[in-house]
């Protein structure tokens, strides 16, 4: 662990660009591992310093990013110009749904409603069967609750009764 730590502190100092402390260097003295490793990043570090790519922008590439900016803007505006007639769409539907409505008003015949005579009688007895339901249900939704209830106290009772026999 301590080993660890102190090629953590190495490779620290190596990418902060400062000397190691007098501290470390004594311990790499001391240990061929740490000493191989700091040579090791010694050499790494220099070999990608040395490698490390050195790329200049071309000067016409500001000019073309610029370029590229102002076109996608451009687009954009001309698709907002081109979508500015759907605005207005919903003026002439709303105005034709009203015309329609109001000429099938104006058109349509008032039919009286023709009594029938038998559709009266059929609501009569659906009626009249409500009025039954209304009796019968409740005695019939209860009834078997009322049952579980007497079973559950016989039950507390025969359990009060072993618990009781239980005692000394």
């Amino acid at each position: 662990m301590k080993s660890w730590f102190a090629k953590f502190r190495i490779s620290a100092a190596m990418d902060s660009g400062q000397e190691l402390e007098a501290g470390s260097q004594r311990r790499t003295s001391v240990s061929d591992e740490l000493r191989g490793f700091e040579q090791e990043m010694a050499a790494l570090d220099g070999a990608l310093k040395q490698t490390a790519p050195r790329s200049q922008a071309p000067p016409s590439l500001h000019g073309s990013i610029m370029r590229a900016v102002r076109a996608a803007e451009h687009p954009v505006a001309e698709a907002r110009r081109g979508l500015t007639f759907l605005r207005w769409l919903p003026v002439p539907v709303v105005e034709v749904l009203a015309l329609l409505v109001v000429w099938y008003v104006a058109r349509g015949p008032v039919r009286v409603p023709v009594q029938d005579t038998q559709s009266l009688t059929v609501a009569t007895t659906a009626l009249e069967m409500g009025g039954q339901m209304a009796r019968a249900v409740p005695s019939a939704v209860v009834s078997p609750l009322a049952e579980e209830l007497e079973k559950v106290n016989r039950d507390l009772d025969s359990t009060a009764q072993f618990i009781l026999a239980s005692l000394p």
